[in-house]
């Protein structure tokens, strides 16, 4: 049975979806949920982290579940690439996105392995036309906390994550930056960023293999 208070959430999702509350009550549905998203998918990966003698790879096939249905992919994938992404054919970009989603996933996964009792408070969440800032802190035992904004779209009324921006900095600006170098180092040439995140992949893979050993 639905509790009261899930039975009103989905009769104000309804009515939201049908134009039929204002703006405002709109607007902090949206950032309401948006902070409980962000919430459900620190505790997702956190009970990941501390299900002990769960094998590396059982683990990053947990994370990927976290992260493909937590973060808009493509969305940030494109935005990346930057200026390469319209010149590159259909088959470069199935290539491209392939390898970002896979060492990103990597990427994560393996911070996450080193996860050391840090935990997730969040502040305030506020919105912006089409998205959702949700302000938190990452509190660290015996260190200084840091400032995570999440930044957040809800495009087909699923909550996806569009980027997170730490103490200020953006991670899409910065990546964004780091893949417009190897562009340059490469002419300007899709094929070279593929065959950089190809690398990476399998030096993050390595990297994986002798954790699992250990």
């Amino acid at each position: 049975m639905l509790s009261r208070r899930t039975a009103m959430m989905a009769i104000g999702g309804a009515l939201a979806g049908a134009g039929m509350l204002p703006a405002a009550a709109r607007a902090s549905d949206f950032a309401d949920g948006a902070g409980a998203f962000v919430k459900d998918l620190a505790d997702g990966a956190i009970a990941v982290i501390n299900e002990k003698g769960l094998p590396l790879d059982r683990r990053i096939a947990r994370f990927r579940e976290l992260f493909m249905g937590g973060f808009d992919v493509p969305a940030i994938a494109q935005f990346v690439m930057g200026r390469a992404w319209p010149r590159a054919t259909d088959a470069q970009k199935r290539a491209y996105l392939k390898a970002f989603e896979e060492v990103t996933l990597m990427t994560w996964a393996l911070r996450f392995n080193e996860y050391n009792g840090e935990t997730l408070k969040l502040n305030s969440a506020r919105t912006e036309g089409r998205v959702a800032f949700v302000e938190s802190v990452i509190v660290r035992p015996g260190r200084d906390p840091v400032r995570v904004e999440w930044r957040i779209e809800r495009p087909a009324g699923a909550y996806k994550i569009l980027d997170i921006v730490v103490e200020s900095s953006s991670m899409a600006v910065a990546q964004r930056a780091d893949f417009s170098a190897v562009l340059q180092q490469s002419q300007g040439k899709v094929d070279g960023l593929i065959a950089a995140l190809n690398t990476k992949l399998a030096k993050l893979t390595d990297k994986a293999k002798q954790i699992a050993q250990n």
